[in-house]
C-alpha cells in the first residue's frame, strides 16, 4: 500500500492461531481499511505462522505483509523491523495476544492530531469483560493500563513515524522485557511529548504463567534496570526510589538480615515484619503454605536481577 494514514505491527512467535484471530478482528476497525495497513513480524516461529498468514492474506480487507526473521531476536528487533518496512506516518505496536476495541485505530489517531509535539500515545489496556482480577489465584500475568504510565507497555502504543526515525525506536540491546518502555523515553528525550487515549482500548488476556515463570521474569528485571541506567528520567517517574523499584524490594532484603542477624540476636527477627505484611498470601488460599516458600523465592530472582542489572550498568538498584 503507497499511503497509509497508520500501519499495525505485530511481533509474535509461535502464536499462529492468536494472529489468525487478531487479523479478523483488526478487519471490524472502524477506520477505513483502505486507510492502514498490518506487518506481522513472525519472529522465527516453527509452527507454521508465516505460511498460515500468507494463506489468509487474500481474504483480509486491509494491506498486509508478512515478514520472517532468519533468527530469533525478542520483540524489540521484531517491532524494529516492522515499522521500517512501513511508510506510514503513524505506526500503532499491538502483541499478538491483545483484541483491539473497533474504534481502536481512529482514536489512536485522533489522540495524535495534528499537535506535532506528540510523539507517542499510549491506549487503554483492560482485562476481559468479567474477569475479576481480585479472585485470581496463584501467579496469573494480566496487563491493565488506564492511565498514562513512565512503563510505555508495548501492547497499545502509537507513534510518529517521524520519531521513530529519529530515536531508532525500540531499544535492541534490552531485546525484551524493558524495550518499549526505552522506546517510549527515548522520545521524550528527543522532545517530544505523551499522551493518553482511554478510547484508544484493547483487551488483554488473563494467563496464568506459574511460579516458574515469575521467577524467570524476576530474574530478567536486570533488563529494568538497564532501562533506568540508560534514561534517568524513567528512573525517577516508576520506581519507588531511586534505589529501590518497590518498596517491598528494600524491605525483603532487611528481612534477609533480620533472619541472619536473628540467628545471634533473636529481637531482630522483627525486621522480617514489614516484608510479611507487605507480601503476606491469603490464608484463605488452599495454597497458602506453598505461597509462603514461593512468593519469597520470587523476590529473591528479583533482587538477584536488580544486582545483576545494578553490577552491569553500575548503578545500584535493589
Amino acid at each position: 500500500m503507497a499511503n497509509p494514514d497508520i500501519a499495525v505491527v505485530i511481533p509474535t512467535h509461535q502464536h499462529v492461531a492468536l494472529v489468525a484471530g487478531l487479523l479478523e478482528t483488526l478487519a471490524c476497525q472502524t477506520l477505513g481499511a483502505p486507510r492502514f495497513e498490518v506487518v506481522v513480524v513472525d519472529d522465527c516461529s516453527t509452527d507454521g505462522t508465516s505460511a498460515a498468514l500468507r494463506e489468509l492474506a487474500p481474504s483480509l480487507p486491509f494491506a498486509f505483509q508478512v515478514l520472517t526473521t532468519p533468527i530469533n531476536r525478542g520483540p524489540a528487533a521484531a517491532r524494529n523491523l516492522g515499522w521500517q518496512a512501513t511508510a506510514a506516518p503513524v505506526v500503532a505496536f499491538l502483541d499478538d495476544d491483545c483484541v483491539p476495541s473497533p474504534g481502536w485505530l481512529d482514536a489512536g489517531l485522533d489522540a495524535l492530531g495534528t499537535r506535532t509535539s506528540i510523539g507517542v500515545v499510549q491506549g487503554r489496556t483492560r482485562v476481559p469483560e468479567g474477569a475479576s482480577i481480585h479472585r485470581l489465584t496463584d501467579w496469573y500475568l494480566w496487563r491493565v493500563v488506564e492511565g498514562p504510565t513512565p512503563w510505555f507497555e508495548g501492547c497499545n502504543l502509537f507513534f510518529r513515524r517521524a520519531v521513530l526515525d529519529q530515536t531508532g525506536g525500540f531499544d535492541e540491546d534490552i531485546r525484551y522485557y524493558g524495550e518499549d518502555c526505552a522506546a517510549g523515553w527515548r522520545a521524550l528525550e528527543a522532545g517530544f511529548e505523551s499522551a493518553y487515549a482511554s478510547a484508544a482500548a484493547v483487551t488483554h488476556p488473563v494467563e496464568r504463567r506459574g511460579f516458574r515463570w515469575f521467577v524467570h521474569n524476576g530474574l530478567l528485571e536486570s533488563r529494568t534496570v538497564q532501562c533506568a541506567a540508560k534514561h534517568p528520567g524513567f528512573r525517577r517517574a516508576a520506581f519507588w526510589r531511586p534505589w529501590a523499584m518497590r518498596r517491598e524490594d528494600p524491605a525483603f532484603v532487611i528481612a534477609l538480615a533480620g533472619v541472619v542477624a536473628g540467628i545471634f540476636f533473636w529481637p531482630a527477627f522483627a525486621l522480617v515484619l514489614p516484608y510479611v505484611w507487605w507480601q503476606r498470601p491469603s490464608v484463605r488460599r488452599l495454597s497458602f503454605f506453598r505461597l509462603c516458600l514461593q512468593v519469597p523465592l520470587v523476590d529473591a530472582a528479583r533482587l538477584a536481577g536488580h544486582l545483576r542489572g545494578s553490577a552491569r550498568h553500575r548503578i545500584f538498584v535493589l
